[in-house]
């Protein structure tokens, strides 16, 4: 019996399920090891910083394409939000959760991490203390946020 992962999905990964123009260009290999890890049974977490980041990339879009991307956005997120998708949405951070951790961010700043990247490994924190003797990753096309495996 193979052990389940818990997989939190980046910006970088999720602008790929949606076929973001600009921003697809590994959508074969993200499609394909999606349909594995579904198959395997794992869970898939999307942190509020990544809904903010593409719904910020979708808003750059030019044409007709920004309208039609941003109504598939909508859809997915509220299949999440049902539970009807394969991914579920992580809550905003409490104000006394970010006042724990916020201190820590410009040592991540001084390295190029910005502030949706640390929101993101404070995410996948909270996931490896709520999960123990889970597996819990990053899901990232981002070499900063490779790497986060417990």
């Amino acid at each position: 019996m193979s052990k389940h992962t818990i997989w939190i999905i980046d910006t970088s990964v999720f602008l790929n399920i949606l076929d973001i123009p600009g921003y697809n260009q590994k959508r074969k290999s993200i499609i394909s090891d999606f349909k594995i890890y579904i198959k395997n049974g794992d869970t898939f977490f999307l942190p509020y910083s990544a809904l903010l980041e593409t719904g910020n990339h979708i808003a750059q879009l030019n044409g007709n394409i920004k309208f039609v991307k941003a109504k598939e956005y909508v859809k997915q997120v509220k299949l999440a939000l049902e539970d009807k998708a394969p991914f579920k949405p992580l809550k905003f951070p409490e104000k006394e959760d970010l006042f724990k951790w916020i201190d820590g961010f410009p040592e991540k700043a001084g390295k190029g991490i910005g502030f949706g990247d640390f929101s993101i490994i404070k995410d996948w924190e909270e996931q490896v203390k709520k999960y123990q003797g889970w597996s819990v990753k990053i899901w990232s096309l981002d070499r900063h946020l490779q790497g986060y495996h417990k």
